[in-house]
């Protein structure tokens, strides 16, 4: 069980995916490319994403093996301070292959009450 705090920060990383999941719902590759205002609205959740993964204990984390909350941090960083270098290759790959196995991953976890609030 997790304390108020980080189950929070899960849930923000939750929440953020699934509205990455739903900007991207019948987009294809090409329109996501052409569309500024959809990169903007993913890469801003991916933000928020990694930022919640950096503010994450260890011992939270650590419950999480499968989850790349390094790789998490790393996308954030890049995005906030090297943006021009933002490769939307990997931003869609990681939204349409990643995303689902993180997004089913917590849902699990909060439905079963690992991820609860003590």
């Amino acid at each position: 069980m997790l304390d108020e705090r980080q189950a929070g920060l899960l849930t923000d990383v939750l929440n953020s995916a699934r509205l990455i999941r739903s900007y991207l719902a019948g987009v294809s590759r090409e329109s996501f490319f052409g569309d500024a205002e959809k990169q903007d609205a993913v890469l801003r959740r991916f933000e928020i994403i990694g930022e919640a993964a950096s503010r994450l204990a260890p011992d939270t984390q650590a419950q999480f093996p499968s989850l790349p909350f390094r790789a998490m941090r790393g996308m954030r960083n890049i995005i906030a301070h090297d943006y021009g270098e933002v490769d939307l290759e990997l931003v869609w790959k990681t939204a349409t292959a990643d995303l689902p196995v993180l997004i089913e991953t917590l849902q699990r976890d909060f439905e079963n009450g690992s991820a609860a609030e003590t």
